[in-house]
């Protein structure tokens, strides 16, 4: 490694902290997605919430004729 620094331990801590804080800044933007994405994202949204058409498995386990 090149021109090696030596950083005691409570100066690396601070380091540290400091550029998490700003990764965690940076990676809290998130654009805005466009309204027809975010119309398609509520609509999913609703499906999840609504009851399964697919029948149980007890529909499946009926013996053949």
């Amino acid at each position: 490694m090149r021109n090696r620094i030596d950083i005691d331990s409570k100066h690396s801590r601070a380091i540290v902290q400091e550029i998490g804080e700003r990764l965690r800044a940076f990676l809290q933007e998130e654009p805005e997605a466009p309204e027809s994405l975010r119309t398609q994202i509520d609509r999913l949204r609703e499906l999840e919430r609504s009851p399964s058409i697919v029948p149980d498995a007890g529909h499946w386990k009926r013996p053949r004729r």
